[in-house]
């Protein structure tokens, strides 16, 4: 009785365990998905080269100044047009209710002149759930815009 005891405790402790961890993979899965819905919208945006398509992804409390961002944006825009833009979510990690998101992308572009450019980074966006979305309240890291 003793062994069939501790079978059914080890048995239970499994179970238990394995759905602790499910749970968890399934939160940050579906966190990852959602900042990955996110930033394919803000892509979208980029690409199409205008702030109205792109500022309802920012925070008005952008943290390194949403104006400055703003004119640092048109400026590019007026510079260049985004040919491809990828970004690939790395970890998502919460915390005081906001999401740090470390991701890798990778940009090409074609100036107003025809001189193709590329880049790559690693970056950190701040994100803060708004909705069934999130907008960035700061980047750090590599120098996306």
């Amino acid at each position: 009785m003793a062994a069939m005891n501790r079978v059914l405790t080890l048995a239970l402790y499994l179970a238990m365990t394995g759905c602790a961890s499910d749970g968890v993979g399934r939160t940050d899965r579906h966190q990852r998905e959602g900042v990955s819905q996110s930033l394919e919208g803000l892509n979208q945006g980029l690409r199409a080269g205008t702030w109205s398509r792109v500022e309802r992804f920012f925070s008005p409390t952008y943290q390194e100044g949403y104006g400055e961002l703003r004119d640092r944006m048109e400026a590019r825009f007026r510079a260049e047009q985004i040919i491809d833009l990828q970004f690939t979510v790395n970890r998502v990690l919460e915390r005081d209710g906001l999401v740090n998101a470390q991701v890798r992308w990778r940009k090409s572009w074609v100036s107003k002149t025809g001189i193709p450019g590329k880049s790559e980074g690693l970056s950190d966006f701040i994100l803060k759930p708004h909705g069934s979305s999130y907008r960035v309240q700061q980047i750090t890291g590599d120098p996306l815009f």
